[in-house]
């Protein structure tokens, strides 16, 4: 999915939850966008901007967090942050690894008014 998709889904989810509890108004979106989820935090904002005109959302502060990249080593488990490409475990020099944090998109926190 492209970040205005990912980001007009989020708006609308949003939206309607701000409005099932009586706010006139969300003020404040914190989310969290993982290393590895295809997500652009800036084309994330930019569509922000675009998309939550005339809604409850218009003029919100969006704070976006970024995850790193999280793995386990499958074969001695100790678990490591992958930098860029490298997916060596600093442990055991191995590069069989399972994804641990890193792929998701999550909203963390919404203040409404």
């Amino acid at each position: 999915m492209d970040s205005d998709t990912v980001t007009r889904e989020m708006l609308k989810q949003l939206v309607e939850k701000a409005k099932s509890e009586g706010a006139n108004r969300i003020k404040r979106i914190v989310i969290e966008i993982g290393e590895m989820s295809g997500l652009n935090s800036g084309q994330i904002r930019n569509s922000f901007d675009v998309l939550s005109r005339d809604t409850l959302a218009e003029g919100a502060e969006l704070a976006i967090s970024e995850i790193p990249l999280q793995v386990r080593c499958m074969k001695c488990s100790a678990e490591y942050n992958a930098s860029g490409m490298s997916m060596i475990c600093p442990e055991c020099g191995s590069i069989a690894s399972e994804l641990v944090k890193g792929n998701e998109l999550r909203v963390k926190e919404i203040e409404v008014a």
